[in-house]
């Protein structure tokens, strides 16, 4: 397997680890490719180590990128973040175990003052009674106050609309399922005519909802064995060089950041089609961004 395919490969691994909450797989991971750094590897490195709250290593992760890439609005972002966060958390001096405690002790705080202004508005109301009024009097009754909420808005699944010639969709609960009609490639990594028209549209279809979703690629192939001495050793090889290019088109038609995109092979095993013709192809799912 060549090495670019194979630092893609642990790159995915180390995406699907850190969204399940494996922060310290995940970096165990990314420090392993640290040897040639790219932006990629530095860009997941500094969000896991932001999320666990060591802002100094998160910028100093996302200042490397920069320097490699410049003019990142994503990166530019995240150090933007960074440099907000840093004021509060630095307040007169206070480490993260005094914060901790400072944050148990006005919580604390606040639900004694609760319970006090509970106590005292029962007291007034109980005060503030009105005497007994002459049998055979009636009382009037409050009138009622109806909020109206305003109507919640739909989540980014309910909200996509995909149709696009040349697909398939299928919806289920967190996720949309792609599946491509007819084979996108006719050898190796080469592209049908028909497989770019579809991939060109179903990339502008995705761009309002750039910022919302993570499109998982996954690679298949025919279950023919490939020939020794090709290009790829594998057709699971060959299925994760298909993933990698079908994201790269994604990712220039649709603008989703390639933080966004997982990528993984199933080479010839559970293929989308029983005929092999068909399986020349990648699959997609599609589920509301993690943040």
């Amino acid at each position: 397997m060549s090495l670019s395919i194979t630092r893609e490969l642990v790159l995915a691994q180390a995406r699907t680890l850190a969204r399940s909450g494996r922060h310290g797989e995940a970096v165990e991971l990314l420090e392993g490719l640290q040897e040639e750094p790219s932006v990629p590897v530095l860009d997941l490195l500094a969000r896991i180590h932001a999320q666990q709250g060591d802002l100094d290593r998160a910028d100093q992760c996302w200042a490397e990128a920069e320097r490699l890439a410049p003019g990142g609005a994503e990166i530019a972002a995240g150090r933007r973040r960074i440099a907000a966060m840093r004021p509060a958390a630095r307040r007169r001096g206070l480490g993260k175990g005094l914060l901790a405690t400072c944050a148990v002790l006005v919580t604390g705080a606040v639900l004694v003052l609760l319970v006090d202004i509970r106590l005292e508005t029962a007291g007034l109301r109980m005060s503030r009674q009105p005497a007994a009024l002459p049998t055979g009097q009636e009382v009037a009754a409050p009138p009622t106050v109806v909020t109206i909420s305003p109507p919640e808005k739909p989540d980014v699944l309910a909200r996509m609309r995909l149709d696009v010639p040349g697909i398939r969709v299928r919806r289920s609960p967190g996720e949309i399922s792609i599946v491509f009609k007819e084979a996108l490639f006719s050898q190796g990594t080469e592209l049908t005519r028909r497989g770019q028209a579809v991939l060109d549209g179903l990339g502008r279809r995705l761009r309002p909802y750039a910022n919302e979703i993570d499109v998982a690629v996954v690679g298949h192939t025919d279950h023919d064995a490939l020939l020794p001495g090709g290009e790829y050793v594998s057709n699971t090889d060959l299925g994760l060089a298909r993933a990698t290019y079908v994201r790269e088109i994604l990712r220039t038609t649709s603008r989703i950041p390639t933080t966004r995109f997982a990528l993984s092979s199933l080479g010839g095993v559970m293929p989308p089609y029983r005929d092999d013709a068909r399986n020349r192809t990648v699959t997609l799912r599609i589920s509301g961004a993690a943040g």
